[in-house]
């Protein structure tokens, strides 16, 4: 993974003029636009932005056979063909000669009451509900229409901060994770009341050694013997297909329903939306008009149908049968009805 690449080096601020760094941004932001347009249409322009300026990093690594020689940070603006931009934090890595081998999204998050964070820069507002009004005829939402508190203020995230997908295990009082295509690393605990320990010991009933699969903030220590630190706690299971999960062209996937309700699933893509219902009519993909941001929110409609709605919030969302975490709660409403559920987004897509 290329989070792997960049951590287990020390990095070296390059010489470079600050005009030859800002025009190296817009040939790495043009690179990253021709390999967001293969992962999604909706992608219209990615446009490097001139403060704060870009920063070069001399890196001696490697990406699977691709040599890497620096690392170019820098701050950027995803626009969609339909929707509004946002802005977020890139890293681009490039060979020897500086041609770009590789670009990502790298957000920098901010201080927030919710108990996820949102990219740094965002002005906090408050979160919409997402309970549906009182007199619209509505499913029944069992024990997940009680939405959690959120949380006190939790203190920022630095910008070095690389969302990390993996296992992590309890061995004995010792933490221990594992890259989706890694080696086990040391882990430490750094989540806020250590929510990751908790959630560790809770979903796997404190068997010693049993895995589940996370995804977090962190970033990698130093001195000997050094692993990795959990800043923040994104999502966790163990009945998840976890380092396996198939995402392809999908954006979101989200589930709900279970117990006395029906189960649901939907998919998001770039084009168009489908939920499933058990016992309902056979699922069918309906075109959308493309994403729109609503504070933390993200929001899609049918293109032919404004009633059929998704609103996907970036907020701590508890799956009520399996216990398991997720960053985002999601709405769905169709014929009339409101459905709520947990949702989790493609991690090779920048975040929304």
């Amino acid at each position: 993974m290329l989070w792997r690449s960049l951590l287990a080096f020390p990095l070296l601020a390059a010489a470079l003029p600050a005009m030859a760094q800002t025009k190296l941004a817009q040939q790495c932001a043009a690179f990253g636009e021709a390999q967001y347009r293969k992962l999604s249409p909706s992608v219209d322009r990615v446009t490097a932005l001139d403060f704060p300026p870009p920063a070069l990093e001399r890196v001696d690594a490697k990406v699977g056979s691709q040599a890497i020689a620096a690392a170019l940070t820098l701050r950027g603006r995803l626009t969609y063909r339909t929707g509004s931009p946002f802005e977020t934090q890139f890293v681009c890595l490039l060979d020897a000669a500086q041609r770009p081998l590789f670009f990502y999204a790298l957000p920098t998050l901010a201080t927030r009451s919710a108990p996820t964070p949102v990219t740094r820069g965002a002005a906090l507002a408050p979160v919409p509900s997402l309970q549906p009004p009182t007199e619209a005829p509505t499913m029944a939402l069992g024990p997940q229409a009680a939405l959690p508190t959120p949380e006190p203020a939790r203190p920022a995230l630095p910008a070095s901060a690389v969302r990390l997908r993996g296992l992590a295990r309890d061995l004995g009082g010792r933490l221990q994770f594992l890259p989706c295509d890694g080696a086990p690393l040391p882990l430490e605990d750094r989540t806020p009341d250590q929510e990751l320990t908790q959630a560790l010991r809770g979903l796997t009933a404190g068997q010693n050694g049993r895995p589940m699969f996370v995804e977090i903030y962190g970033g990698r220590e130093t001195g000997p013997g050094s692993g990795i630190s959990a800043l923040a706690l994104r999502r966790a299971a163990v009945e998840t297909a976890g380092c396996r999960e198939r995402f392809d062209q999908r954006e979101w996937l989200a589930n709900g329903g279970g117990g006395n309700e029906p189960s649901w699933h939907l998919e998001v893509t770039s084009r168009d939306i489908m939920l499933s219902i058990a016992g309902g009519q056979p699922a069918q993909r309906i075109a959308h008009g493309g994403p729109q941001k609503l504070d933390s929110a993200v929001t899609y409609s049918a293109a032919d149908n404004p009633d059929f709605t998704v609103m996907i919030d970036e907020r701590r969302c508890v799956d009520p049968q399996s216990g398991s975490l997720f960053a985002y709660t999601v709405e769905v409403r169709s014929e009339g009805k409101a459905f709520i559920g947990c949702a989790v987004h493609n991690p090779a897509m920048p975040a929304p």
